[in-house]
């Protein structure tokens, strides 16, 4: 492959009336594209059918079992590398890339391996604050609120998102493929915080995609409640590798005062009944649970 193949992978799951918007703006893209990669995590809403009737030859399917996202971007990072494409661009089923994105992403290639476009809500115009500082110690976001972006066209990050973010082969090469074990929530900040440790991760304002913001509610779910403080644990032990210091303290401070203050949250919130907020209190401290055993499993 020359040093411009590109591969597109799109994970999905069960979204198929984005998922048809997300393939038909990756399509029309001005800066084409060599190959799509979508990988469809065991769907039930009728996207196999769709997937078997599209007749574009750049795009390759794989089906599997539900695997979560982590599985799904595993899967998808994994064939774009081993089919030797120079740059994979990744992305979820319900992101919509505007026409000139892919291209305005090159426009960085000399300076950073790992670009990340901006994310706008298709409903409203919002542009989505996504810069910030991942805190190793905390294993948590400091957010920047894009205050970089007012007066520059690019900032640097230290953390990754799987909405838009095209990568090097080479950064692939050094890092690995997303863990599978995440399932959801943390995957994309670990490949994030690893890619750092080998290039520059850039944000810009420059390239943008459209995200639906149907799929942002403000209700937690029960699935994402366990997994976002499971996973807290997981990034904890991946990275104390990398960042050795003894951080504990640090860590599990900032772990209970944020779950006291989601728990505060979800008990004072009046869109969820009294079963859904003991459902999702409980999730948590399973999540907690889970991951501290994860954390202290020396293997």
């Amino acid at each position: 492959m020359d040093q411009t193949s590109i591969c597109a992978v799109i994970v999905t799951y069960n979204r198929l009336e984005f998922l048809k918007e997300c393939v038909d703006s990756v399509l029309k893209q001005s800066q084409r594209l060599d190959k799509i990669i979508i990988v469809n995590n065991g769907s039930t809403d009728g996207t196999d059918e769709y997937l078997k009737s599209l007749k574009e030859e750049r795009i390759e399917l794989v089906f599997q079992e539900n695997t979560g996202g982590a599985g799904g971007f595993h899967t998808g990072i994994a064939k774009a590398y081993q089919q030797h494409y120079e740059w994979i661009w990744v992305m979820d089923d319900d992101v919509e890339p505007f026409v000139d994105c892919l291209e305005q992403l090159f426009k960085y290639t000399s300076i950073s391996k790992c670009i990340h476009p901006l994310r706008i809500f298709k409903d409203n115009n919002q542009v989505f604050q996504w810069e910030h500082y991942f805190d190793y110690r905390t294993c948590m976001p400091i957010l920047h609120n894009n205050i970089s972006l007012q007066h520059k066209d690019y900032c640097f990050v230290n953390t990754a998102c799987f909405e838009g973010m095209l990568i090097h082969r080479s950064v692939v090469e050094k890092i690995g493929y997303p863990r599978k074990e995440y399932f959801i929530a943390g995957d994309d900040t670990e490949y994030g915080i690893l890619a750092n440790l080998y290039t520059n991760i850039i944000y810009t304002k420059t390239a943008q995609m459209y995200r639906k913001r149907k799929e942002i509610s403000t209700k937690i779910r029960p699935l994402q409640a366990y997994y976002e403080y499971r996973n807290l644990f997981l990034l904890k032990k991946a990275l104390k590798r990398y960042f050795p210091g003894n951080y504990s303290p640090i860590f599990y401070r900032n772990l209970c005062k944020d779950f006291r203050k989601k728990a505060k949250t979800i008990i004072k919130a009046k869109e969820y009944t009294f079963k859904e907020k003991r459902e999702l209190i409980f999730k948590m401290l399973k999540g907690i649970k889970a991951g501290f055993k994860i954390y202290k499993n020396k293997s």
